[in-house]
Formats: structure tokens, sequence, C-alpha cells
């Protein structure tokens, strides 16, 4: 879910000295962490609030080319197939109703970073009227054929000011890609009706298997996802920004399991994230690497035992990822 990158043309000594966005504490080394590539990446965490952060510049052509290539998008009109796209699709209309019970009747939501526009379709079939935000052309193309409509392609900096404020807001998946959450989150408020209603999913850095795989938790995701956060950070965060806290949820089948089984496989050394990039629908062989049939039956003789350790991690209430509901304050 690429959503923005920085404008600005820092150097990396301006990274060096950027404190932290929550309580402006400094930053000291604390992994290294192999990607996608042969590229190594370093993190950084804050000596005050623990916050974690991809130490890189957002404008960095090198960072652009390996956070977001072509193929990770997949191929076709989505981007996973068989059974994972069924069970993505399926998780967008059950959150879809499980949203709508918010209100006495459709209004108008927004998706950033809306990916392939599963949830926006599904909120059009209830009867909202929709809108997107999407920097990928591919994805952006595959949401307008879903909802039959453009979307704004861009950083949502660019986006104009609705002509009427969005009733529902939705960041699934998506904060932990920009190099400047608090900035989204004051954009959001300014756009919101009085008592919308905003969605955040974001990986959990305080649950049990960030904690137990560290470097090789999967939802580090580097270098795409430029901050890791916990559930404190989030709720820091959404509170300055002007939002009040209705409910969080810790269990994700979408998410959870498959944190679980990709950070074991990450850990045991296999190629980082090989069953993630094996599901999905445009997906190549590197020399020596196993047949793409072996991958995924690894993969489905893990998903099912790894459902365990999400449910305790989540009645702990320290889910790999969280979904809070907020509500915006005047």
């Amino acid at each position: 879910m690429s959503l923005t990158r920085e404008k600005s043309q820092a150097t990396s000594e301006d990274l060096k000295k950027r404190k932290c966005v929550l309580c402006a504490g400094d930053f000291q080394f604390l992994w290294k962490v192999g990607g996608h590539s042969r590229h190594v990446w370093n993190y950084e965490s804050c000596n005050r609030c623990g916050w974690i952060r991809l130490a890189v510049d957002p404008s960095d052509r090198t960072w652009r080319k390996n956070a977001y290539p072509t193929s990770y998008y997949g191929d076709g009109y989505s981007k996973f197939s068989g059974a994972i796209q069924w069970l993505r699709e399926l998780s967008a209309r059950r959150r879809a109703r499980e949203l709508a019970r918010f209100f006495s009747k459709p209004g108008r939501a927004l998706d950033i970073g809306c990916g392939e526009g599963l949830f926006l379709e599904s909120m059009k079939k209830l009867g909202w009227r929709v809108g997107g935000c999407e920097t990928s052309g591919t994805a952006a193309q595959r949401t307008e054929e879903r909802i039959g409509r453009p979307i704004h392609r861009g950083e949502f900096e660019t986006m104009s000011a609705p002509p009427e404020p969005w009733d529902m807001v939705m960041l699934w998946h998506v904060l932990e890609h920009v190099s400047k959450p608090e900035s989204l989150l004051r954009w959001i408020h300014a756009a919101m009706a009085a008592n919308a209603l905003l969605i955040v999913g974001v990986p959990n850095a305080d649950s049990w298997q960030a904690r137990l795989f560290g470097p090789h938790w999967f939802h580090l995701d580097p270098p795409r996802h430029l901050c890791s956060m916990r559930l404190s950070h989030l709720r820091r965060l959404a509170r300055e920004a002007g939002f009040e806290e209705i409910e969080a949820h810790h269990f994700s089948l979408e998410y959870n399991p498959f944190g679980w089984a990709q950070s074991l496989l990450n850990a045991m050394g296999f190629k980082r994230d090989a069953m993630y990039e094996a599901l999905k629908s445009q997906f190549q062989l590197s020399p020596g690497q196993r047949p793409r049939w072996s991958i995924r039956a690894l993969a489905w003789f893990l998903l099912g035992p790894s459902i365990v350790p999400a449910i305790f991690e989540a009645a702990a209430r320290r889910g790999g990822t969280v979904a809070v509901y907020f509500r915006k304050k005047e």
C-alpha cells in the first residue's frame, strides 16, 4: 500500500538530526535488516519512547526503486490470486459491513492508500459514495475499474479539499508507509465531517510476534514501512490530531497468522518474505529457488497452526496488527 514520501531534498546528515515525531527524542541504531533485494537497511529506535524508523531519506531514488517495484502490485486484476485473494475480498466485505453499523444511513467514505479498491467496492455496494487516493498507477486503475469512477492518483497532500466533508476515512495498513504520519492525520481531521469515523490498521510493534522475532518480523516489511509503531504510539498520534478512540481490535485472520508463519521462516534463514512473494499473482523464481507450488504448499502447511498463537496474542491485547476506530473531536 504505497502512499506518500517526502518531497524535501533532505540529506543523510539531515536525517540524523531529525527528532522523534512523538517525543522529540534522539534515535540510536537498532538493527541491520536485509530486504527483498540484496540491499541491507538500517533501523533506529527512539531512546525515549521506542518509536522505530527505517533510516532512509524517503525522497532517495534508491529507496523508491527498492520499495515499490512493478512486481509489488502483482499481475492482472489483483495483487494476489486464489484463496489469498478470496480471503482479502471477504475481509473487505466484512470490514465494510462492520463499519456501516456506526451510521444510520450511507454517507461519504474515503480510502487513502486504497490499493486495488476492495474496500471501496464493498462500501459502494452498501450505498456509500466513495473516493480513493493511491500513488500506484496499477493499483489506481484497478480501483477505478471496480468503483466505476476516477480516484486521486498521487500523494494525499496533492488532493483538493472535498466538496463535502468525509463521513468515514480508512487508513488500512497505510500509516506505516508515510514519512510524516502526524501530518496525514491532521489533514484527515480537517477534511472530515463532525463526529466522522477514522479507521486505522497498522502492524503492532508491541505484539508478541514483533517482540519474539525482532528484525525477522514480517511486518517490518523493509524497505516499504518507514516506521514501526506500538499501539500507544498510534493512540498518541491520533489524540494529538484531534481524535478520540472508540474501540481497538487485535485479531486479523487476514494478517496475523501470516505474520507468525512468515516471521518464523525469516528467522530460520529462508529468503526474506519468500512465502509472501510466492503468493502474489505475479511471481518469478530466483536462480536455485524452489518451484512456486512447493512454496505455496509450505505456506498452507504453516498458516493453519499459526492461527493458534495469533488467537492467544489477540486475547492478551498484543495482536500482530491492530485496527483502531476513532471519532473526530471538534
